[in-house]
């Protein structure tokens, strides 16, 4: 379930450093982040409905990035 374009994990990878990236690669890490990002998805709304907002905040996403 990757939600993200191959064509940008491949970059995002490059720019880390990467001169080669290999597709079975960038399907994992396409798989990971994305779970990631659900993940802190989910908890930003969480937050967010807490305080009693449909509206997710750059604050509600900060705070659930570093859970």
């Amino acid at each position: 379930m990757s939600k993200f374009a191959d064509s940008q994990i491949e970059k995002l990878l490059r720019d880390a450093g990467a001169d080669r990236v290999s597709a079975d690669a960038i399907a994992k890490f396409n798989e990971l982040l994305t779970e990631k990002a659900l993940q802190i998805g989910r908890y930003a709304v969480d937050i967010a409905r807490h305080d009693g907002r449909k509206t997710i905040k750059a604050e509600d996403v900060k705070l659930s990035s570093q859970r």
